[in-house]
């Protein structure tokens, strides 16, 4: 279905045809055809007329979505997160004083496998497709489109709700390993495999270096380097320990994923962002995770900035946007071979509209309105100009069908939702709560009961259930992740959606980020 959208674009574009500067904002039209791809941007907003290269009959019944003077930006892109884990509250070691050093230290902690992997393992076993849907739903409440970080399947996750980076197939246009990713470090003979695909045109997402400088796991960046990783196409998440002399040895640079929140709240210190920025390597922002990130990428966008003005670093609400949106959208490009986080023809119909702000300079700096936006301020998105969430009002004008409600902060939003299972049944959040509060309250029998069904199928021949694992170390427990005694499993409540009181009550004297993060509240209030 072909759909317009009318508003204050902000379209983040070089296409002079477009815009004429990357920072423009103008009164215009989004012109999203039947194959989900942006068609044109027109300027005026009361125009009907559409750019003459373009097919116009494609629009001549298409709805239209006119948001006012509310921004129409290209959906946000989360390059990286840990989905399997969304649940969960933040974490902390108990009266541990000091940061840690690297990755493989918090993993050993005495309560990172009750407190983190056995609850995660509970919902991927007992309830993998609500899991999921729960993760997805608090990344589109947050404008995100794309994400990285779904956890290994058994089946593809192309085309579920938000974009799966590293499953995404663009409805089979591309095969289905362009993006390759590792959240474990690799061997050096892996890495030389990765190096080859990277040659041939695979983008590849790496954990790498995630810890304070001059620490051990520095190794991992140098041992990217020696097995000649250090391409355009790698995208290395966090390299905080990297020494910033050694983003030299990156000659053809490509992309580091930046997780604000989470390096300061294990490790106390974070990427050296100006000195890969001075190296031409482009920037981007990821979430992380739950038990030590925000709840989504325009949350951790806010630290991001909180972190730029306590070190002086000078970026601007513009900078900081474009971390995600058109930078990720460029690394995405390189692998999809299709323009995404910029409005612009040809490029993905992924949009987001964030409601308009008229204090102080907000109004004249969209990129400004963007960085203080939360998660009520997201009034639409969309994905392959899909309407997937949004104001009851601006989804009825996108003539969205099969929706439920949801509650975001006392507002009613609309969620297109349908369930796993290839036959559009309409889905709910309250439904998909529902089920993962079950397995909450009685793990143990879940967890039970979803073995003897995997067991059936297998038994009958029948297709077997959606199965998930985990992305990240287990810790000292046993293989498979669970203890042998599933009673002792204790899963915490189930984390909102947004940002609440409760989370940024949670924050201030826990982790090791010397009060910076405290900050963060000031942005929601």
């Amino acid at each position: 279905m072909s759909l317009i959208v009318v508003g204050r674009i902000v379209p983040l574009t070089n296409d002079r045809k477009v815009a004429q500067s990357e920072n423009a904002s103008f009164q215009g039209r989004v012109w999203i055809g039947d194959d989900g791809r942006i068609a044109a941007v027109t300027r005026g907003a009361g125009s009907t007329a559409i750019a003459h290269s373009v097919r116009s009959a494609e629009f001549d019944n298409a709805p239209v979505v006119d948001v006012g003077n509310d921004l129409v930006v290209p959906g946000f892109i989360d390059l990286h997160s840990h989905l399997a884990y969304a649940t969960l509250p933040l974490w902390t070691e108990p009266h541990r004083t000091v940061p840690f050093q690297h990755h493989d230290i918090w993993p050993t902690r005495p309560t990172y496998a009750e407190s983190i992997t056995w609850p995660a393992y509970a919902f991927i076993e007992a309830a993998p497709a609500e899991l999921l849907a729960y993760a997805e739903i608090r990344a589109l409440v947050g404008g995100t489109t794309s994400i990285q970080g779904s956890p290994p399947s058994n089946r593809p996750l192309d085309g579920w709700l938000v974009r799966n980076i590293e499953d995404e197939t663009l409805d089979g246009e591309i095969g289905g390993h362009q993006v390759l990713a590792s959240t474990l470090t690799l061997k050096p003979e892996q890495l030389g495999e990765r190096a080859i695909s990277m040659r041939q045109g695979a983008t590849f997402i790496y954990h790498c270096a995630e810890g304070r400088p001059g620490s051990i796991v520095q190794r991992e960046y140098r041992a990217a380097h020696t097995a000649g990783c250090l391409q355009r196409r790698l995208v290395a998440i966090h390299t905080n320990a990297v020494d910033p002399a050694s983003y030299d040895t990156w000659s053809n640079p490509g992309a580091i994923v930046w997780s604000p929140f989470s390096n300061l709240w294990l490790y106390g210190t974070t990427t050296d962002v100006p000195s890969a920025l001075a190296r031409k390597i482009s920037l981007c922002i990821g979430s992380d995770w739950s038990p030590s990130g925000t709840r989504n990428v325009l949350g951790e966008l806010k630290v991001a900035s909180l972190v730029s003005e306590a070190k002086g670093w000078g970026f601007s609400p513009f900078d900081l946007v474009k971390m995600i949106t058109a930078n990720p959208g460029d690394v995405l490009a390189e692998a999809w071979q299709r323009q995404a986080g910029r409005l612009q023809p040809g490029a993905l119909g992924d949009v987001v509209v964030i409601a308009s702000r008229t204090e102080g300079t907000s109004r004249s700096d969209p990129f400004k309105t963007i960085l203080r936006a939360t998660e009520t301020d997201v009034h639409l998105v969309m994905v392959n100009g899909k309407p997937l969430y949004g104001t009851e009002q601006l989804m009825q004008q996108a003539s969205s069908a099969q929706t439920s409600r949801i509650s975001i902060n006392g507002e009613t939003r609309r969620l297109a939702l349908t369930r796993f299972v290839g036959n559009d049944e309409a889905w709910s959040y309250k439904d998909v709560l529902k089920r993962l509060e079950e397995v909450r309250n009685d793990p143990q029998a879940a967890i039970e009961s979803a073995r003897r069904l995997a067991f059936a199928a297998i038994r009958t021949g029948a297709p077997p259930p959606l199965r998930l694992a985990l992305d990240m170390p287990t810790g000292r427990v046993p293989v498979g992740g669970l203890p042998k005694d599933l009673s002792k499993i204790i899963v915490p409540p189930i984390q909102p959606l947004v940002h609440d009181e409760a989370f940024f009550a949670s924050i201030p004297g826990r982790g090791f980020h010397e009060g910076l993060l405290d900050g963060l509240t000031e942005f929601y209030r």
